[in-house]
């Protein structure tokens, strides 16, 4: 079993706020302190030319703007002197661990950030500055890329970026965006004219545990068997963790373990981390290895009540009868 090579650099913890925010350098510390028998590899740094792939100008002069003065986006998402650069780096980060079938261990994170900045009327960027998984896929123009979002917060800046995308299926699970930041990613929310269908959002409960995603692995799959992508990428959120601290489903190792394990029959894939702030980071990132690494273990999975299963089947239903339009689930 090969380890999967992890992007990292210390330009990553650099990216800090003045005062307390859940969004900080331990976080990443706190991954390496569990994975020290893996290879690190540096990120490449890219240009502001690069970044143009992804984000609007005015967005782009805005952050680089807002960092040197160490001023805040939003009300969410801060910048210091060296956001711009570690920015940079995140995204060379993403790149290098498409190139690798790597997992960038980056800050800071992406997933909120749409062409322009807030996307899909998001209050605020959440603390997101530009958008690291999207990057390899404009960068070389890659086709037939799945994108499977499994951060508690809906992926709202990426499924924009690639609204009208067909070669790019973005398949997001969250929590209930009536119950959670950043309040969209419902699943009448299915693309752009042209990628009708690509884009698909599936939702947990407030306190659903391992027993919901066990019911939507199945659907995934079948859409990543329909699909036949050429490359499988992760916007790699922890903080569905029970307990993590800013979301409430109860996702617990298996989830982690059984969304790498998805990977396995690809060639290339890459993640990127996203969210995950204390507990998920500890324990669901290692499980996630495993999983794309194809380490057999076996976890204990969790279960959700019975009220909880019942508002699941309701989104459910939804679900599949918008996505059997367009797959064979």
């Amino acid at each position: 079993m090969a380890l999967i090579p992890l992007i990292y650099s210390d330009v990553y913890l650099l990216h800090q706020s003045k005062y307390h925010h859940v969004e900080n350098p331990e976080r990443v510390r706190s991954i390496l302190n569990e994975l020290k028998d893996h290879q690190f590899i540096s990120p490449y740094k890219v240009s502001e030319e690069d970044v143009k792939m992804i984000h609007d100008i005015d967005y782009i002069n805005l952050v680089k703007k807002t960092s040197e003065k160490e001023g805040w986006l939003d009300a969410d998402t801060y910048t210091n002197k060296n956001t711009w650069e570690s920015a940079l780096y995140a995204l060379g980060g993403a790149l290098k661990a498409f190139e690798v079938n790597g997992f960038a261990l980056v800050r800071p994170p992406g997933h909120h950030s749409g062409k322009s900045g807030r996307a899909f009327g998001a209050p605020t960027l959440g603390f997101c500055i530009f958008n690291n998984v999207a990057f390899p896929i404009r960068k070389y123009n890659l086709k037939r890329v799945v994108i499977i979002d499994f951060d508690v917060h809906y992926g709202n800046g990426t499924q924009e970026i690639f609204w009208d995308d067909p070669e790019v299926v973005h398949i997001d699970i969250h929590q209930d965006p009536k119950t959670l930041y950043p309040g969209t990613g419902f699943p009448d929310m299915i693309g752009g004219k042209e990628a009708e269908g690509t884009k698909i959002n599936l939702l947990i409960p407030p306190l659903g545990g391992d027993d919901l995603y066990e019911e939507l692995l199945p659907i995934i799959q079948s859409i990543i068997d329909d699909f036949k992508p050429k490359i499988i990428a992760y916007s790699a959120g922890f903080d569905a963790y029970e307990g993590d601290g800013l979301a409430s489903i109860r996702a617990t190792e298996w989830t982690y373990y059984n969304m790498g394990i998805l990977s396995n029959r690809f060639e290339r894939k890459y993640a990127v981390l996203e969210g995950g702030y204390t507990v998920g980071l500890k324990n669901g990132v290692k499980a996630f290895i495993q999983g794309l690494e194809g380490e057999k273990k076996e976890y204990n999975k969790n279960t959700s009540s019975e009220s909880v299963k019942s508002r699941f089947r309701d989104y459910l239903s939804e679900e599949k009868r918008i996505l059997r339009e367009y797959w064979k689930i």
